[in-house]
């Protein structure tokens, strides 16, 4: 048997394995999921916009809640509890990946104006790190329970705080046509409307909600998209949307 005769088969054998690992290295990666909530850029400037907020889960509904927001494309903010976020971790990463904002409302929903310098700083941090763990994301921006808050104390804040303009009292009736009856009835462009989505009869709202919003001209985004363009500041509270012209 010749040299050649025997090296061919090694040969061979050593090129179809290049071969093959060359066509794995260059076989494409699978397409990440487009977000199923996020509109198009839209300027809020000139443009009827509204943000929707939830506040207080993830809880029991909120997967409920993302369903219908993905069946309407619609994008809301949530303003998480850090706690929450370790109960719900899966939750918080398929809001991230849906489109949806991740905002702060502490970890135990604490009053920030009771509290220590350093008992807001755990507040703030602790929910920072949950939320961090699930999903990947630093909260931007903070809700301060019940809307409590003061010079003082937003100083302590390293984000905007976001309060409300428009109060569905969700968390009071229970109601959701009336939920959909105030929202409707005080809404502006610019407003920020307070929802709670540990709330069955809340989510039970959003449907219609959220159709009666377009039907009135409205475009629905996050609380960043309302407030681009804005001077939107960390320790500075907003309840809605503020024009260039009057900051």
């Amino acid at each position: 048997m010749s040299m050649s005769s025997r090296v061919t088969p090694r040969l061979s054998a050593l090129l179809l394995g290049i071969l093959l690992l060359a066509g794995c290295a260059s076989q494409p990666s699978e397409p990440q999921p487009e977000p199923v909530a996020t509109p198009p850029a839209v300027d809020c400037a000139t443009t009827k916009c509204v943000a929707l907020t939830f506040d207080d889960g993830p809880g029991e509904y909120t997967n409920r809640l993302l369903d219908e927001l993905s069946e309407q494309h619609t994008p809301a903010t949530f303003f998480v509890l850090g706690k929450n976020v370790k109960k719900y971790p899966k939750t918080l990463k398929r809001m991230v990946d849906e489109g949806h904002q991740i905002g702060s409302h502490t970890f135990d929903h604490k009053d920030i104006t009771k509290l220590t310098a350093e008992g807001i700083e755990h507040e703030v941090q602790w929910t920072d790190e949950a939320i961090e763990q699930a999903a990947g994301v630093k909260p931007q921006i903070l809700r301060p329970p019940y809307g409590a808050h003061g010079a003082v104390y937003d100083r302590l804040i390293p984000y905007p705080l976001v309060l409300w303009d428009v109060d569905t009292l969700d968390w009071k009736h229970h109601d959701p046509q009336k939920t959909v009856r105030i929202a409707l009835e005080e809404a502006k462009p610019g407003s920020i409307i307070l929802m709670h989505d540990i709330h069955e009869s809340s989510v039970k709202a959003v449907p219609q909600l959220v159709s009666k919003l377009h039907d009135a001209g409205y475009t629905l985004v996050t609380v960043d998209q309302l407030f681009a363009g804005t001077d939107f500041k960390a320790s500075k509270a907003y309840a809605h949307r503020i024009s260039s012209s009057t900051q």
